[in-house]
């Protein structure tokens, strides 16, 4: 069964008023500051929840500058799980950048602990810096850890990423933005990648510099070709649905993408 997931991320420009003239950090700063404080959480976070929920999704990829292993307390994380269960969602995985060091690694282990979440996504410069106490720290923790392709021209590129060991615990998360990369190639990609394939972000782009993400039917990444073979691998993972645009509200887009994927879908099973 697919668990198709809204990322909290494509709500980067929510916090800056769908406005961002600086780029992803300045959205990334935003919402760390909009939602840290304690006494404001319960109700915008609630707020985040109702507005993903009115979209159709029930499931969520809880990016971490909506709760950062930074600044999340006992309190956060209690607020937290109590509105997923309120508002009947489900937390696939967290998403994000888990740390440098130790002690930000293992913050972001602990995070996921107190959320029940096993699965871990994005990037995570300790495991390059300390393979070893970074794979322990995944064990104690009972987590898994998908890193994203980034800008790589290979397969081989990314599995160095992740290493050639461990990969029960250790994975990647494919975000098909990187057919701009890879072209045709990320077909094979996928294949390839399939013994260790955790998750799949479907993100379309259009041309431009920096790349802007659109609907699933609007852009340079065949979309629909890439749920056909992810069909054909009989992949049955959790698919997430990426839409980031700077300047206004993905909402009503991610939507419809997740329309256009059910319906690509077709008779399997999602949730």
């Amino acid at each position: 069964m697919n668990t198709i997931s809204f990322i909290t991320a494509n709500f980067v420009a929510r916090e800056a008023g769908y406005a961002l003239t600086e780029g992803w950090h300045q959205g990334n700063n935003a919402t760390n500051d909009y939602f840290r404080p304690i006494d404001t959480f319960p109700k915008r976070f609630e707020a985040l929840l109702k507005e993903i929920k009115q979209l159709g999704f029930r499931s969520i990829d809880l990016w971490i500058s909506h709760l950062h292993w930074a600044w999340a307390t006992k309190e956060h994380t209690k607020i937290a799980n109590s509105l997923v269960n309120k508002h009947r969602l489900q937390v696939a995985n967290m998403t994000g950048d888990f740390g440098s060091s130790r002690i930000e690694f293992e913050a972001s282990c602990q995070l996921a602990n107190a959320m029940e979440v096993r699965l871990l996504v994005g990037s995570a410069p300790f495991l390059r810096i300390n393979r070893e106490e970074a794979v322990a720290l995944l064990r104690d923790y009972n987590l898994q850890l998908a890193l994203v392709n980034r800008q790589e021209s290979s397969v081989d590129q990314f599995v160095s990423r992740i290493g050639y060991d461990n990969h029960d615990i250790l994975g990647v998360a494919v975000d098909t933005g990187w057919f701009q990369v890879l072209g045709e190639r990320l077909f094979e990609a996928l294949e390839e990648l399939a013994p260790n394939l955790k998750l799949v972000q479907l993100k379309n782009l259009q041309e431009a510099d920096p790349p802007i993400t659109c609907r699933f039917d609007k852009g340079l990444v065949p979309i629909q070709r890439c749920v056909d073979k992810l069909q054909e691998l009989r992949f049955n993972g959790p698919v997430s649905i990426e839409h980031q645009p700077f300047e206004k509200n993905p909402g009503e887009e991610c939507r419809q993408n997740l329309e256009m994927l059910k319906n690509w879908l077709g008779t399997r099973k999602v949730s």
